[in-house]
């Protein structure tokens, strides 16, 4: 076998033209992932999509939980509901905006933050992890491809629905 059929030679089910099917290799991605995530977030006695949320809310103090919704492709009830939880938790906050009377500003707590900064260090470990086939070289290209495609599918999203994308198309923004 060659390239990558080589890579999966421990395969007996042949997958064909699969291999190159993005929403089946995203969908299994995504299942191998969660495996791998299961402990990692019971360690850090975390819910799934607060690790993102405080992520975001780090990166944009100030952000409304609508765009917070845009940005990380959630429904606004879900983000509702994270939103509550971390605030209840003491982990974010909800102010008044200063430039929008109508919604709230997010920000983190000073708890809020150690936490970001205690998860953002073992994401690092994660992600080193589950990266190790690949070179550094090649881990930029993958997300360098990766974010492109993001940024594509926001667009077509924008298009078919109207709604501009959140996401900002360089990580300097």
């Amino acid at each position: 076998m060659e390239g990558a059929d080589h890579d999966l030679e421990h395969q007996r089910v042949v997958l064909g033209p699969l291999r190159e099917n993005l929403p089946f290799l995203t969908r299994a991605l995504r299942a191998y992932i969660r495996a791998e995530n299961a402990d990692f977030y019971q360690a850090l006695d975390a819910e799934q999509g607060e690790i993102v949320v405080l992520s975001v809310i780090k990166l944009n103090p100030g952000m409304s939980q609508n765009e917070l919704a845009d940005a990380l492709v959630f429904k606004k009830s879900a983000v509702t509901k994270l939103v509550k939880d971390l605030e209840a938790r003491g982990l974010v906050e909800r102010t008044k905006s200063a430039t929008d009377k109508r919604f709230n500003a997010l920000q983190l707590t000073d708890p809020g933050e150690q936490r970001y900064q205690r998860i953002s260090t073992l994401i690092a470990a994660q992600n080193a992890a589950l990266l190790e086939p690949f070179s550094e070289t090649e881990r930029e290209a993958l997300f360098t491809y990766l974010n492109r495609l993001y940024v594509h599918l926001g667009q077509r999203h924008m298009l078919r629905t109207g709604k501009s994308p959140a996401i900002a198309e360089s990580g300097d923004d």
